[in-house]
């Protein structure tokens, strides 16, 4: 079997300025059986009719989910309370709207593209976030419990519909938008940040720190604008910032490592600014891995490259942070770490000798896990795997190791895959997070965490499907 020559894009650099050049490739038998294998990817067939609505109503689709990520990127925390186990988000109702109108397009789809990768390595986990509370819910005879699992739904479903409805060829636009949307979000919340930390210094007035008159619209208990020096941003908490400093990390320099392009470089910097600012030990943590696993992918060159940037960058953080507040006022939590120990560390410390403990002492009255949120039973975990253990036992703890066994083994396997770099990235940055992070926190829950580990996937597949090609003059030479 001969190769096949391809027209492919490739993004360059050239004075600073980033261009697409479409540049011929050989592939080889290798990659021609693999576009042959992907073809064959599950697809569930229906009717040919109204193929033409359903194309326009899933763009219409499209647009609406990225809206929906918008929502959930600046609305998240506000909605109105219907008491100490409910309440009603403002994204809730857009979120609705996504899984109603996706429905809708799937009925009047001629396919349904089905990823089994994704299905295999994440459907176990997602599962049982959405069954096991409606379980609980009639066991325990607590309605109210299952709405924990319509929120779920909502904020998994949306984005795991676009990828069974759009087509693949769809994905680079999807990211486009997507980028566009993180990039922003990013910038406002550095911005923002650094404003809620000047206002906590007294450096400018406090109306500065405006969601601060949006506190009795939240309807998360630990709402926090700032806890000390540490800013939550647009976002419930520091903890929340922190996740999407992160989510961003993984995006940007995944796409750095894959395509070279000198903006996402720096966008990826910024996202480590952002994480920085949060004093998260669990998200400094997981930025150090990522980036090392990061570094260890590109050439010699690139390589030389983010270690200068990283140095310049962090030389002149340090002077800022040293020239306005004090490096031991920023890093406080670090040096008490440092000089305490971790298991004397107050907040650590506080996690081993009581929290969890405490936790576990309550998981052992339910032989089969809570069923329902866990935070209902135990009102403070602070930890994503004990969290899980709690509502679902060894079945979900299970089911997590399985989903991060996967995701490292995925990121790996195709990370040397020219065809599925940034994709493989994706998962890979995403699962070093998730295992380092899921100990003192819960990303897993984290709206804008569960739309990137969906679109990696998507990634992952439509680079594999090469979707990305262009096949020049569809002959095999």
């Amino acid at each position: 079997m001969g190769g096949c020559e391809w027209d492919h894009l490739r993004t360059e650099e050239r004075n600073g300025v980033a261009f697409l050049r479409q540049v011929k490739t050989r592939l080889g038998p290798r990659y021609m059986a693999l576009r042959a294998r992907d073809r064959h990817s599950l697809v569930i067939r229906g009717g040919s009719e109204a193929t033409a609505r359903s194309d326009s109503l899933t763009r219409v689709y499209e647009n609406l989910v990225l809206t929906y990520l918008a929502s959930l990127l600046y609305a998240y925390p506000y909605g109105i309370s219907l008491g100490p186990a409910a309440s009603i988000r403002v994204t809730d109702v857009l979120g609705l709207l996504c899984v109603l109108l996706g429905g809708a397009a799937l009925l009047l789809r001629k396919g349904v593209r089905i990823d089994p990768v994704f299905l295999a390595v994440m459907g176990p986990f997602v599962f049982l976030e959405l069954a096991t509370p409606v379980i609980g819910a009639v066991g325990y005879r607590q309605p109210l419990a299952a709405v924990s699992s319509l929120r779920i739904a909502i904020l998994w479903i949306p984005m795991i519909l676009l990828t069974m409805l759009a087509a693949q060829k769809t994905e680079p636009r999807v990211e486009r938008k997507m980028r566009l949307l993180l990039a922003t979000t990013l910038c406002l919340n550095v911005s923002y940040a650094l404003v809620q930390i000047a206002v906590d210094l007294g450096y400018l007035p406090d109306w500065l720190a405006f969601t601060r008159f949006l506190e009795p619209w939240a309807v998360d208990r630990q709402f926090e604008v700032i806890e000390g020096l540490r800013p939550a941003g647009f976002f419930v908490k520091t903890t929340a910032l922190s996740v999407f400093g992160i989510v961003c990390l993984c995006f940007f320099y995944a796409s750095y490592a894959a395509n070279r392009m000198q903006a996402d470089l720096h966008l990826a910097l910024m996202s480590l600014f952002l994480v920085v600012l949060t004093t998260s030990r669990a998200g400094y943590a997981a930025a150090a891995l990522i980036l090392g696993i990061g570094w260890l992918s590109l050439t010699g060159r690139k390589k030389v490259i983010v270690l200068l940037a990283l140095g310049l960058a962090g030389s002149a953080v340090l002077l800022a942070i040293d020239a306005t507040m004090g490096i031991e006022r920023m890093f406080h939590r670090f040096q008490r770490l440092a000089e305490s120990g971790l298991l004397a560390d107050v907040s650590f410390g506080q996690r081993v000798t009581d929290i969890w403990p405490a936790a576990l002492a309550a998981a052992s009255d339910y032989p089969m896990g809570t069923l329902i949120s866990a935070p209902r039973i135990a009102a403070l975990i602070d930890s994503g795997y004990l969290n899980y253990y709690l509502q679902g036992k060894w079945v979900f703890i299970a089911s997590i190791t399985f989903m991060l066994v996967c995701q490292w083994l995925i990121g790996l396997r195709f990370l040397r895959d020219p065809l599925a770099r940034g994709g493989a990235l994706m998962i890979l940055f995403l699962a070093s997070y998730l295992t380092v992070g899921m100990i003192v926190t819960n990303p897993l829950r984290s709206p804008v965490l569960i739309f990137f580990a969906t679109f990696a996937f998507w990634k992952l597949k439509t680079e594999r499907a090469g979707l990305r090609l262009i096949l020049s003059r569809g002959a095999t030479h």
